[in-house]
């Protein structure tokens, strides 16, 4: 019975040291699952904390991105702004030029070459009283007459423009309403009533159609100089003109501002010092045309290195008191004209004087000094002018003994495009003109 119970206890022992060795196993086998779960949470943590950081990054280079895009956009919004309020503030300053209706202006085609008539009034209704004394009032000239007649030809397509100058003492076939001045007078009478005779005249004596007109006061002119910040011209010897006010007395480059370079385009009785004594030109509008030309290629010059909307709202804001355009002329015309020729170099003005001439026997007598159209050199000079035949039918103006003829049979083609220092003659028959060499007059700089 010992034995047996002897045998029990082991047996039970037996069990309880399998039990302790199951529940060994057991605690063995827990401890394993939770090493295995704590090992899964470091890697899911782990997975997690990478996630997360990926997150952050493409979260901030979406929102660099955003910054970014939002910095465009703002940039392209303010000048966006910039434009439409420099637009806005170009048409508030554009309305304000007065217009004025040219009922015999051809239409403008699109793209296609225009004639702009340039025209400087010597009207004296808003000179200032201390300028009176060069220039006038009108106590004292009256009324308005075209002291300049150019007219600008240009090519939108290849950047081209020339300039004809048409002398203002050129005796012409008045057209339209005669009443007033008569059937024949000087082209500059032709302006007294307005713009609209004179392109009538130009087109009728001359066959060039007139797309566009300016006109220009004293005001205007000088204004336009000084919105740029004035002009250079090279003056070769000492320089003045008692009538207009001009008073250069340094040599070489100079900065001229918008009231000499006024004088300057305005003389006619130019004198300049040389060899210490003062001498006359004697060309008097021939060499007040040549000069008014180089007064265009400075501007040009200069305004070619000022070109930005700025400066174009200035130069509008300085001449609207002395500026006057045709009803046609738009805002658009005058930007896309800026734009296209910003760049245009006075070197490649082309310009060119209506050939005329002079003679002491005249049925013109009670109109004065005057001169006539010489033909063909004239039909030539204005083909070549426009690129093509005139398209209207040439009436030429009348010769000195009141008949329009179709030749001018002593006057010589060495006038075809008088130069400065071209001196037209004065004896009783038709006369020649002599080109002589001349180093006095002012050029760009």
């Amino acid at each position: 019975g010992t034995d047996e119970s002897k045998g029990t206890d082991e047996s039970k022992g037996t069990d309880e040291s399998k039990g302790t060795d199951e529940s060994k196993g057991t605690d063995e086998s827990k401890g394993t699952d939770e090493s295995k779960s704590t090992d899964e949470r470091i890697v899911a943590d782990e997975s997690n904390g990478r996630s997360a950081h990926g997150t952050k990054k493409r979260k901030r280079k979406r929102n660099w991105l955003d910054r970014v895009l939002l910095a465009g956009v703002v940039v392209v919004a303010l000048a966006l702004i910039g434009l439409v309020s420099g637009y806005a503030y170009l048409q508030y300053r554009f309305n304000q030029v007065t217009k004025v209706t040219v009922k015999h202006l051809k239409a403008a085609p699109v793209g296609q070459p225009f004639n702009v008539l340039l025209i400087g009034s010597d009207s004296r209704a808003n000179v200032r009283s201390s300028d009176q004394s060069h220039l006038g009032s009108e106590a004292t000239a009256g009324g308005q007459r075209s002291d300049v007649v150019k007219i600008a030809h240009i090519i939108p397509a290849t950047g081209q423009v020339s300039v004809l100058s048409i002398p203002r003492d050129t005796v012409v076939s008045v057209a339209g309403n005669t009443s007033q001045i008569g059937k024949y007078n000087r082209i500059n009478a032709t302006y007294n009533i307005g713009p609209d005779q004179l392109v009538q005249t130009i087109e009728s004596d001359f066959g060039i159609p007139i797309e566009h007109v300016v006109q220009i006061n004293f005001e205007g002119f000088r204004g336009a100089v000084d919105a740029i910040g004035g002009i250079n011209l090279n003056f070769p010897f000492p320089a003045r003109d008692t009538y207009t006010g001009l008073d250069i007395q340094q040599t070489g480059c100079q900065h001229v501002n918008g009231g000499y370079s006024l004088a300057v385009a305005r003389s006619r009785h130019y004198e300049y010092k040389k060899n210490g004594y003062w001498q006359t030109d004697g060309t008097s509008d021939f060499g007040r045309i040549q000069r008014q030309n180089a007064f265009l290629k400075a501007l040009i010059n200069q305004a070619e290195t000022r070109y930005n909307p700025l400066t174009l709202n200035a130069f509008i804001g300085s001449v609207v008191r002395g500026v006057t355009i045709d009803s046609t002329f738009s805002v658009s015309d005058l930007i896309s004209l800026a734009r296209e020729f910003h760049t245009f170099s006075s070197q490649s003005l082309a310009t060119a004087t209506l050939p005329t001439y002079s003679t002491d026997s005249s049925e013109f007598g009670y109109l004065g000094s005057v001169l006539y159209v010489q033909r063909p050199q004239a039909e030539q000079v204005i083909s070549q002018f426009l690129g093509q035949v005139p398209e209207v039918a040439f009436t030429p103006p009348p010769g000195p003994n009141g008949v329009v003829s179709t030749t001018t049979s002593t006057t010589p083609s060495s006038t075809t495009n008088p130069t400065h220092g071209s001196t037209p003659g004065t004896s009783a028959s038709t006369s020649t003109t002599t080109t002589i060499e001349t180093d006095f007059d002012p050029t760009p700089c």
